[in-house]
């Protein structure tokens, strides 16, 4: 098959909706299909993966606590008409279809079988469905096929899903994540390392975790908080604080690179997802659980998609400092549990590796196409 994967999200900047398409990309490709994953990137600080089509160069969008970083140019529908009436793709699977620009322009314009997966459970998304609906309403018919990674996301999203929605969660390369990478000698001078990844805004909760790392230094002096993605203006204004605090065991990586996430995880103790709100799944929980990171998650919905309170994480509520920092000691304190989490997460991520989701998405088109051969008019989707 000729696939085209559209993401309207920066590919220069690390994310879970970029993670998961390109995850889903390269192991298509490794199953002989010809993929080109198309998308916007910033390109800035060199991370842009070297297998993206960029078309478009992204803006920040701010809304309710996060920051979408999406191409609004208007010369993307021109380029990116162009590049599909010129690749004649089988299939164009749009994630978060009726995100502007790129995704929301290929549903109007492409003749191919189209295929949304929806991520959101973000505030923007919600903001844009409530705001847009009767318009995206009608380019949301154009969808051949629905996916949505949580049933949250579906939930989200189920004003503009016509048809059944089948929930095919995100999806990682565990053996990337499972195989021993290179040490990161600076993490390895005899501190337990605690480990935060993702972009830092505000729902992510890092503030909270610096509030709760307050406590945890203070009785546990062999620990090291180690803040692994893109700083933004959060994530600069907490380290200027962290800095007048003098807490010298806090580090700030910034963005790092693709091939260099492993080594961080290997190199943790405890992974910390101290997110607020706002995910639909949570793509960090299952690379640290295929790692064998012991987790300390907040209870929030997406989160529960991934992991079992108790059995591959410790799951205090959001918005906690103190109850988070409850877990993290408890996990410091105890080696069994820590021990016991770890292989649990070992066999829950199998769930979500790449091959398994990956069959589950070419299973879905493939019994699309097959409907379209046999049902053309009724599969033409036209508003």
């Amino acid at each position: 098959m000729k696939i085209a994967v559209v993401s309207p999200y920066d590919f220069s900047i690390p994310g879970g909706v970029n993670s998961y398409a390109l995850s889903l990309a390269r192991w298509q490709r490794r199953q002989g299909h010809d993929v080109r994953v198309i998308g916007p990137a910033s390109s800035r600080n060199g991370l842009t993966p070297p297998d993206v089509t960029v078309v478009g160069r992204p803006l920040p969008v701010p809304a309710g606590g996060t920051v979408a970083t999406i191409a609004m140019s208007p010369l993307v529908p021109r380029a990116l008409r162009s590049l599909l009436e010129e690749e004649q793709f089988d299939i164009v699977h749009l994630h978060e279809p009726l995100m502007p620009l790129l995704p929301l322009h290929a549903l109007r314009v492409s003749t191919a079988l189209r295929v949304g997966t929806f991520h959101t459970a973000e505030p923007l998304g919600r903001r844009l469905y409530r705001l847009a609906g009767p318009a995206l309403a009608r380019w949301a018919t154009r969808l051949h096929a629905h996916t949505a990674i949580s049933a949250t996301a579906r939930d989200v999203a189920a004003p503009f899903i016509r048809g059944p929605c089948e929930i095919i969660p995100g999806c990682i390369d565990i053996d990337r994540f499972a195989r021993p990478a290179p040490p990161l000698p600076a993490l390895l001078d005899g501190r337990r390392n605690i480990l935060f990844v993702g972009r830092i805004e505000p729902r992510k909760g890092l503030a909270v975790l610096l509030q709760a790392y307050g406590r945890v230094r203070a009785s546990h002096h062999d620990t090291r908080l180690v803040v692994v993605g893109p700083k933004g203006w959060l994530g600069c204004r907490l380290e200027r604080r962290v800095r007048a605090l003098a807490w010298d065991d806090v580090v700030f990586t910034g963005a790092v690179a693709a091939a260099d996430l492993p080594r961080y995880y290997q190199a943790a103790s405890v992974f910390c997802a101290p997110a607020g709100g706002g995910e639909a799944f949570g793509i960090v929980l299952a690379e640290a659980m295929a790692a064998g990171v012991p987790i300390v998650a907040s209870e929030i919905p997406g989160y529960r998609h991934v992991i079992q309170s108790q059995r591959q994480g410790l799951m205090p509520p959001p918005h906690d400092p103190a109850r988070l920092a409850d877990a993290i000691e408890r996990l410091l304190d105890d080696a069994p549990l820590r021990a016991d989490l770890r292989a649990r997460g070992r066999e829950r991520v199998r769930s979500f590796s790449v091959e398994s989701v990956g069959q589950r998405m070419l299973d879905l088109y493939d019994r699309r196409l097959s409907e379209q051969r046999s049902q053309p008019t009724a599969m033409a989707g036209r508003p």
